[in-house]
């Protein structure tokens, strides 16, 4: 058993004294009964012993806990070139916009696994190797910030495929696992290079998804403070992206995964079922120790005395 103070004990004992003295003196100075004191007294004294403990936060210390580890490494490639910042996501959002909120509802889905993230643009760059640390994932999705223009160099799907073939090995080479790949782009290549063949990395990826973002009419994007738009450097107008499945449909028969026009999460839904129902859970014993909060135990019986306390002060027409 340990105590994790909300409140340091040095600060809030003197403040429970003092109320505690403070209310004993008034109450010896009320004209009642004796008993009536003594009833008095007793209640303070409860409701202060009940607060301390609160503030005390005691934890019961346990060892030995069961940890349940998903058999399942997943993982994140975004594509993250200025036209993912297309203004045609859904609810008239970013296509970046959309993706976020995918990510993040895929990752509550299959809570338990490992993840790893991928982005890349004219150059690739690992976020984060897999880890079960749901949230520093998340924290590394938050750091994917539109490009600035002034650096951009086009988009080409073929510069992640070394992290990817990376990643990838990493996860195969761990005994009974599943390697689940979303690979997410609007499919658009800009810089004049030709997709190269993912089949070699077919065998490496037990399931996933190629996720589609933008519409065959596509939008314009976005980009700085002000809200400038994109130009297009041939005809100086604003430029226009648009989603090119035949690119995302080409990844997706090379890897023998799915391939999914995101409209909204829903759309993935029936994929993510799939994959819970065919992985398995390790039950593994932990020497580590965890903790349990307990304080809640004394929160009611303390609101239920404070309610008391309050009704007699009302009858007694203090207030």
């Amino acid at each position: 058993m340990i105590t994790k103070p909300i409140i340091p004990i040095v600060i809030i004992l003197p403040l429970l004294l003092i109320v505690l003295v403070c209310y004993v003196v008034g109450t010896l100075r009320r004209s009642v009964k004796i008993r009536y004191k003594v009833l008095g007294i007793l209640r303070i004294l409860v409701i202060v012993t009940l607060a301390f403990l609160v503030n005390l936060r005691i934890m019961d210390k346990k060892y030995d806990a069961k940890v349940e580890m998903k058999n399942l490494d997943v993982l994140f490639v975004v594509d993250t070139t200025i036209s993912m910042w297309a203004e045609d996501g859904s609810g008239g959002k970013t296509r970046m916009d959309s993706v976020l909120k995918d990510t993040e509802y895929i990752i509550d889905s299959l809570s338990g696994s490992n993840f790893g993230l991928i982005r890349f643009d004219n150059r690739s760059q690992i976020l984060a190797p897999f880890t079960q640390d749901h949230e520093s994932v998340k924290d590394a999705f938050s750091t994917i910030k539109e490009p600035d223009i002034n650096y951009a160099r086009g988009s080409s799907m073929n510069a992640c495929y070394d992290d990817l073939k990376s990643l990838l090995d990493s996860s195969n080479s761990k005994d009974e696992r599943l390697t689940i790949l979303f690979f997410i782009s609007d499919g658009e290549i800009t810089d004049g290079s030709k997709l190269r063949s993912f089949a070699e990395l077919n065998e490496l990826v037990d399931a996933g998804a190629v996720l589609g973002y933008g519409t065959d009419k596509g939008a314009e994007m976005q980009y700085g403070s002000w809200g400038s738009k994109v130009k297009d450097p041939e005809t100086g107008n604003n430029a226009i992206s648009k989603i090119d499945e035949t690119n995302l449909h080409f990844i997706a028969n090379d890897l023998d995964i799915d391939y999914i026009h995101m409209k909204s999460s829903s759309n993935i839904t029936y994929l993510l079922d799939s994959i819970k129902s065919g992985s398995s859970l390790t039950i593994e014993k932990s020497d580590t120790v965890s903790y349990e909060d307990t304080y809640y135990i004394y929160v009611v019986p303390l609101i239920i005395m404070l309610l008391i306390e309050m009704i007699l002060f009302i009858r007694r027409g203090r207030l």
